[in-house]
């Protein structure tokens, strides 16, 4: 069965095979070098035929048996990177063995699906699908993109602790302790990107991983303290010749100020009239 979605002007189009399933849906990008998109899913047939007054019990076993018809408005697509197949097949393999954090701690994995391309090239006899995943839009706010008095909020540091505690119970490090890689959600850490996952035991740890995260929160807090820098210093003055100001250098914004401060001996302007500036 296909459906059919416009393109619209946030991207361009994908067009999805999702097991019994096949649909277009208007895809923005979320990073410049990444295979990632952020997909706005049409209503499926079956979304809209069955009554609203279904009961949830029955709606909830609809879902896990037909995933494809479910899906919520906005979801995010991960291509497979060729370059980095087992990079892909690992994510996959994690949120199998993390399925009980899905939806909480870690996003929803919807499943696998087919990425067809537009056009077929000139001499193409077959278009080949590109695999990928389909995950939970999570609504949080990456840490990275945390205020300083947020990085600076000790329940920030437990709410971490708790996610990789999680991760250690089942037998995971997440592998890639950058904040981006961790989203604030209401009172809690949503972790996402487990391409470079592993088991434990390891060398490293998920308690390394955390003192990592920890040394690069402090960072982004002494850099807030940092005073801002003086526009005026490296700053050289002088006026009828003799130095009032001295500092490390001057820039083109120094320059000019020096410029309008200096007087010539006789008293006339720097630049007469008509001379070029």
């Amino acid at each position: 069965m296909m459906e059919d979605d416009e393109t619209d002007d946030i991207g361009t189009t994908k067009e999805i095979q999702f097991r019994f399933r096949r649909f277009r849906a208007p895809a923005e990008r979320i990073y410049a070098n990444r295979h990632v998109f952020r997909l706005k899913v049409p209503p499926s047939p079956i979304q809209c035929w069955l009554p609203s007054w279904t009961p949830q019990l029955v709606r909830s076993w609809l879902e896990r048996l037909l995933p494809e018809w479910f899906l919520p408005t906005s979801v995010i697509l991960k291509e497979r990177n060729p370059e980095k197949a087992d990079n892909y097949e690992n994510e996959i393999g994690t949120y199998l063995h993390l399925r009980s954090l899905q939806g909480t701690h870690i996003p929803r994995l919807f499943g696998e699906v087919a990425v067809y391309p537009h056009a077929q090239r000139r001499y193409q006899m077959s278009r080949r699908p590109i695999p990928a995943i389909l995950l939970e839009n999570v609504e949080g706010v990456p840490v990275h993109n945390l205020s300083t008095e947020e990085l600076g909020d000790p329940r920030l540091l437990e709410e971490l602790q708790g996610i990789y505690n999680l991760l250690t119970e089942k037998g995971v490090v997440h592998g890639d302790p950058r904040l981006h890689n961790f989203l604030r959600v209401d009172n809690r850490i949503v972790a996402i990107d487990f391409e470079f996952s592993y088991p434990l035991p390891s060398d490293i740890t998920n308690k390394d991983e955390l003192e990592t995260l920890k040394i690069e929160i402090e960072k982004r807090g002494r850099k807030a303290e940092e005073p801002e820098s003086d526009p005026c210093s490296g700053l050289i003055l002088f006026i009828n010749g003799s130095q009032v100001r001295e500092g490390v250098g001057t820039d083109l914004w120094s320059s000019g100020t020096t410029t309008h401060v200096e007087r010539r001996d006789d008293g006339g302007p720097v630049y007469p009239a008509g001379s070029a500036t």
